[in-house]
């Protein structure tokens, strides 16, 4: 059996007027989720509810809370909803998310499915002390059901869980719909780094990238012998650690601006140079810097040193 990649969940917070985001669902997304309807009560935190298909929401007017902007608005994207996106369509609202002045990635799901190891397999694991990462065991739950019908006709199912809901990151290992499923939950700012890090990128290479983060979160590996253990050798298929941490936010966001220039922007650069000439990119930079105001400052501030420099 193949493993197949998937989002499992998104939300998006995005500081602004609600209308826009209302604006930024009919381009985007009303065309495979259906049109956003009011329902006649808020949620906590926000005193409007819009909903589309498959649980799909737009939280809008939060109720004001001292030193936080009352201008903004939240999508959330469920399983179901994110099945029903086409990648593309993900990855180019990433990359717009990216080019926006306050919007930040508030969770994010990523789902393998089809693995080939069992939850029993990654307990059994833990128990020896073959998991490397920051976890403590002690943050580890197990729960069998046997008599349970799965998804694919079979009886009994398993669930793992790896770490705590209220953290940044949790890990999940279950075979409820049949086929094994490892999940990687993210919240917070590291649900922002691994976005990105990973669905700023064609969706192509999603999988490889996700890995990375996945071994960043956890790895399995014999004692002995330094190696990694063969089912999960298996699956991460020598796709090396993503090595990311949260500490320096202005490299995360100076990224994801150069990712949306190289996606979004440079081809129009490029006839203009072409049509032009480099003087007209070079006036266009003299007066960006006169508009720019006090928008980039926090990126701007800090050193002197270019972001992108390194030996």
């Amino acid at each position: 059996m193949s493993i197949t990649f998937r989002v499992h969940w998104l939300s998006a917070t995005i500081w602004g007027n609600s209308n826009y985001g209302l604006k930024m669902w009919q381009e985007r997304f009303e065309q495979y989720l259906g049109p956003m309807q009011m329902v006649g009560h808020g949620v906590p935190g926000f005193k409007t509810l819009y909903k589309a298909l498959l649980e799909t929401r737009l939280k809008a007017n939060p109720i004001a809370q001292e030193g936080i902007d009352s201008q903004y608005y939240c999508f959330e994207f469920p399983g179901q909803a994110c099945d029903a996106l086409p990648d593309k369509d993900i990855q180019e609202f990433i990359v717009t998310l990216s080019s926006l002045e306050k919007a930040r990635i508030t969770r994010l799901d990523l789902a393998w499915d089809g693995v080939p190891f069992t939850p029993e397999q990654v307990k059994a694991a833990v128990d020896k002390g073959q998991m490397r990462s920051y976890l403590r065991r002690k943050n580890m739950s197990y729960t069998v059901t046997p008599y349970e019908d799965r998804e694919d006709g079979q009886i009994g199912t398993s669930s793992l869980r790896l770490g705590s809901r209220s953290s940044e990151r949790m890990l999940r290992v279950y075979n409820e719909r049949g086929p094994v499923r490892i999940e990687l939950q993210t919240k917070s700012k590291r649900a922002y780094l691994v976005a990105m890090d990973v669905l700023i990128q064609l969706p192509e290479f999603w999988i490889d990238k996700a890995i990375g983060h996945l071994r960043d979160y956890v790895d399995f590996v014999d004692g002995a012998t330094g190696k990694l253990l063969p089912w999960w050798d298996e699956f991460v298929h020598n796709q090396d650690r993503a090595m990311k941490t949260i500490s320096n936010a202005r490299l995360v966001t100076l990224n994801g601006m150069l990712s949306w220039v190289n996606n979004a922007v440079s081809p129009t650069l490029s006839v203009i140079a072409d049509l032009v000439g480099m003087p007209a990119i070079e006036a266009f930079i003299v007066a960006g810097r006169r508009k720019r105001g006090s928008r980039f400052k926090a990126l701007l501030s800090g050193t002197d040193d270019k972001l992108g420099d390194s030996n």
